[in-house]
């Protein structure tokens, strides 16, 4: 098997190596292209040469005049290959650094254009294009008097391969941080079983960040009558650019008509998330987060307990369904739960931190520990601003140990091993549990 892998990855890179000197040294773009396609398509391939492949096919776009489909390119580099460090690097300085300005949402309705040709304003990716994937601008046959759009998958693809992709790609500028929607009527002429249509949205964030995305992979649309398509989306505050379109998946034709593309007034989402906010309300919870999605929402719920002197807090992300009486919970997962407290005050720290300086004896990690009652407490970074960890961290020794016994409990180390604190996010009182502790700082602990 290892052999096999070795070969397959080695005949990958011949392949690779070859295209890019058709493509560099002939100066045959078209060619190259064409070897570039042969590469995608080949299951197994390894993705070090996948990446590199789509790179350089996004190069001959870009040699072909090909703006928006070479950014739709770069884009997938980043998105999808950012394990690959080196190109995904490459293709993100790519999308930082263009220069045009693409416009917003184009020709939606499809009134430009000439029938039997791509709708302007559109494309069909390079990579889909070249395997024969087709879309053509139509006046007859449309859900609207104006005119509409064909997705066509070639006559030679295998029935589950066939991926055909109409699409659009604007700079994102416009609708940061605003809720959108996007909304259109699709069909399916199937020609096997199959056969679906599916609508997508895509934001792309500076470095290979994950933005929003959706494409309605859990409810493709398979009738042949027209069906009405949405997604609502929020658009990451970072965004650079927003893709959307509309895939074909198998051997069918995929009809698009009347295409919108709309910023949500805010006072719509903010009525929703008010709503909702107030059902919370009823079991003392809070929203933490939320993310309106036009028939849906999702809500982060933050429902806080009082324990003691002690916070358990409860964190769940919830989605919420429109139906005939209202807003209804469809699903409830629970992300978290965990104890919050508020931090000491910064006199108790100082008076705490001199006091084990004076009785804590420093550990070298070789001396045999021993004690009836032995507690280990471990000070990491992330841990709450209010945990015992934190506390203790302040007397800047890297790792001690402390005979809980030497402690006076006049003192003020005494009186604060004597009151319950969050050790490992759990309450506890050490001078209860504990005859002795032992501390560590997580990057500095002893090495046995």
């Amino acid at each position: 098997m290892m052999a096999l892998g070795l070969a397959a990855q080695s005949d990958g890179e011949r392949q690779l190596e070859t295209a890019v000197y058709r493509e560099t040294v002939m100066g045959d773009v078209a060619a190259a292209i064409g070897m570039y396609q042969a590469i995608l398509a080949q299951k197994g391939m390894p993705r070090p040469v996948v990446a590199r492949a789509l790179w350089q096919l996004g190069q001959c776009q870009e040699k072909l005049g090909q703006r928006r489909e070479a950014h739709a390119t770069y884009a997938r580099v980043a998105r999808e290959y950012a394990a690959e460090s080196g190109i995904a690097a490459e293709a993100r300085g790519k999308l930082a650094g263009w220069s045009d300005v693409l416009p917003g949402p184009r020709n939606l309705r499809f009134e430009e254009g000439d029938p039997g040709k791509t709708p302007p304003g559109w494309f069909v990716p390079q990579v889909e294009k070249i395997s024969g994937i087709l879309a053509e601008l139509r006046r007859k046959g449309c859900r609207s008097n104006v005119g509409c759009a064909l997705v066509i998958a070639p006559a030679t693809a295998a029935a589950t391969d066939s991926v055909g992709n109409l699409m659009q790609s604007f700079r994102a500028a416009a609708y940061r941080g605003k809720t959108v929607r996007l909304r259109a009527w699709v069909r399916v002429e199937a020609g096997g079983p199959g056969d679906r249509a599916q609508m997508w949205l895509h934001v792309n964030r500076p470095n290979g960040k994950v933005g929003f995305m959706e494409d309605m992979d859990g409810r493709p649309v398979r009738a042949a009558e027209w069906t009405s398509c949405e997604i609502v989306a929020e658009i990451d505050s970072d965004a650079e650019f927003v893709d959307f379109g509309v895939r074909s998946m198998g051997r069918g034709r995929v009809w698009v008509d009347e295409v919108s593309f709309d910023i949500v007034p805010e006072e719509q989402v903010t009525a929703v998330r008010n709503l909702v906010a107030r059902i919370y309300a009823r079991t003392d919870a809070t929203l933490a987060a939320f993310r309106f999605s036009g028939t849906e929402a999702v809500a982060t719920a933050r429902k806080a307990t009082q324990q003691g002197g002690f916070t358990l807090v409860d964190l769940s992300r919830d989605t919420w369904v429109r139906g005939e009486d209202g807003w209804e919970l469809a699903e409830h997962v629970p992300l978290s739960r965990g104890y919050e407290t508020a931090p000491a005050d910064a006199e108790t720290v100082r008076a705490v931190a001199e006091d084990l300086k004076q009785y804590a004896v420093p550990l070298n990690g070789l001396e045999p520990f021993r004690a009836a009652a032995g507690c280990v407490a471990i000070h990491r970074a992330d841990l709450p601003e209010g945990s015992g960890e934190h506390v203790l961290a302040a007397a800047g020794i890297a790792q001690w140990v402390l005979n809980l016994r030497d402690v006076p409990g006049t003192s003020a180390l005494g009186h604060w091993l004597a009151e319950p604190h969050l050790f490992h996010g759990q309450p506890g009182t050490l001078a209860k549990s504990c005859d002795a502790l032992v501390f560590l700082e997580a990057g500095g602990a002893a090495k046995n």
